[in-house]
């Protein structure tokens, strides 16, 4: 039975390609990635000669996953061993999956840090909820393609923003939209975009290498007009994740990304 179910779950894969909407709202959390990691793990010492191929590393069996879980391993739990064996050879050559797993390596193989360190205390200093698509205008109506983390001291200039990842300054300054925003380009070919920035870091400049954790500039409020514009709305950090897609570049929630990553968030002294 469990060889037939495979065998229906590969066909209903091929046939359905990806589904963009699901994939971008990117559900997941840190108990998805410690059990992926885990029948890594397993499938590795109880296969050493598989150690090394193609397509057997936690990506793959992310990807996996996501396609056969409806795109949602948080509610309908990830891919068994035994299906991920038989079935990977077969998912692996098909476009969907080859292409899925792109961008999930672009995604999460560069992830370290939280954007915004905390405070050496316990006052909360941030805020932020799931807004992955909710309806802004100004500009025309559009859908919130993002997570804003909001300061819950509403003042410019004081919490400070690091980078994600190790990268490279691919974009750096005014939009009109986004104010004040860099834009870094990670080492797997994720672009991490932050937003509504107050002030940079000295001297950073865009070509720079730049490493995770490494302070990129302030939060502030700057936006939705021509160069200098602040006070539009309360001082918070824009985040944006995008990966270049068939279809050009493609945004993703960072929501649940950000979730996983509060424990890595790194402290700074504010005075």
């Amino acid at each position: 039975m469990k060889l037939l179910h495979t065998e229906i779950l590969v066909k209903q894969i091929k046939q359905e390609g990806i589904d963009y909407d699901a994939f971008r709202d990117l559900r997941i959390n840190e108990k998805v990635i410690r059990k992926i990691d885990k029948k890594v793990k397993h499938i590795v010492k109880q296969h050493p000669r598989l150690k090394g191929y193609a397509y057997i590393d936690n990506i793959a069996y992310l990807t996996f996953s996501m396609l056969a879980k409806d795109y949602n391993p948080v509610a309908h739990g990830v891919s068994d061993v035994d299906t991920f064996l038989r079935g990977i050879g077969d998912v692996a050559g098909t476009e969907s999956f080859q292409e899925l797993y792109r961008y999930y390596k672009a995604i999460f193989s560069d992830l370290m840090f939280f954007p915004v360190p905390s405070k050496n205390s316990k006052e909360e200093d941030i805020e932020y909820w799931d807004t992955w698509y909710d309806l802004r205008k100004y500009g025309g109506n559009r859908r919130h393609e993002g997570t804003d983390l909001m300061a819950i001291e509403n003042v410019r200039g004081i919490l400070p923003v690091v980078s994600m990842t190790d990268g490279i300054v691919e974009n750096m300054g005014w939009l009109e939209q986004g104010g004040y925003r860099i834009g870094i380009r990670s080492e797997a070919g994720g672009y991490f975009y932050y937003a509504h920035l107050d002030t940079y870091a000295p001297e950073l400049k865009k070509g720079d290498k730049v490493i995770a954790g490494q302070l990129l500039g302030f939060m502030g409020d700057s936006g939705y007009g021509s160069e200098g514009t602040i006070g539009k709305f309360d001082v918070h950090l824009h985040l944006g994740i995008y990966v270049d897609s068939i279809m050009g570049e493609m945004s993703i929630n960072p929501y649940y990304i950000l979730k996983m990553l509060e424990d890595n968030r790194s402290g700074y002294l504010y005075e």
